[in-house]
């Protein structure tokens, strides 16, 4: 098994064993886009396109938020109680350390995010007569930018927590969180509407952030990780 391997199935085991992280991205998976997503069915009456399209601006911004939530048990939490100095000692690089951690965060984000797809999509279905989980649009968007998006914020705030000191990241990890939110609410302002251009755009960006991420992890050394322990 790869070293890769090996260090995200560790963060999906331990992501898996946190209750309070579990609980608390349920409750926000749950209640954050049935509220919502239940004003748009609402007003958009028998527009599938519109409630469609809400479901799918729905999900991005949670599935971000779900992997800023379970960054700061993979990342944060091993700065806390110094368990970092014990795999930075490990025969592995610092890049490949943050690769596996990052998609070890990823993974419970990305099924928290579809946890509450499957909900929204449940609690419009009972208003709507169409079914809305046979959109093609909508099973691409939950499959192809959802998750890209997922891996780009995990790995953007997971590379800023190891690199900075416990109070930068609290700034910085509220920052980067409400970034990411204004960045999707202006994508989706620009290209109105679920259609392909709308993924194309969305997919791109993701994919740039994901390798903004990758070159500003390779950035940070094991010195630096080690001066910011507290």
């Amino acid at each position: 098994m790869s070293t890769f391997a090996v260090i995200a199935r560790r963060e999906i085991r331990l992501a898996f064993r946190n209750r309070s992280a579990l609980i608390a991205g349920l409750i926000f998976a749950v209640w954050f886009p049935v509220m919502t997503v239940l004003g748009i069915a609402a007003s958009a009456g028998e527009d599938m396109a519109a409630i469609t399209a809400g479901i799918a601006t729905v999900t991005l911004p949670v599935g971000v938020f779900m992997g800023y939530l379970f960054c700061a048990d993979a990342f944060l939490r091993e700065k806390r109680d110094g368990s970092i100095e014990t795999l930075l000692c490990a025969p592995v690089s610092l890049r490949r350390l943050w690769e596996g951690k990052a998609a070890g965060v990823a993974v419970p984000a990305y099924l928290m995010s579809l946890v509450s797809a499957v909900v929204a999509i449940a609690a419009v279905s009972t208003l709507a007569s169409a079914p809305v989980a046979a959109e093609p649009l909508l099973l691409l968007h939950l499959a192809a930018v959802v998750p890209v998006w997922i891996l780009a914020a995990a790995g953007l705030i997971g590379a800023a927590q190891l690199a900075l000191g416990m109070r930068e990241n609290q700034i910085l990890g509220f920052a980067l969180i409400f970034g990411f939110i204004f960045l999707i609410v202006a994508l989706q302002g620009v290209v109105p509407g679920l259609s392909l251009t709308t993924e194309a755009i969305l997919a791109a960006v993701g994919l740039a952030l994901l390798a903004l991420a990758r070159f500003i992890a390779g950035k940070v050394t094991k010195e630096r990780i080690v001066r910011t322990i507290p």
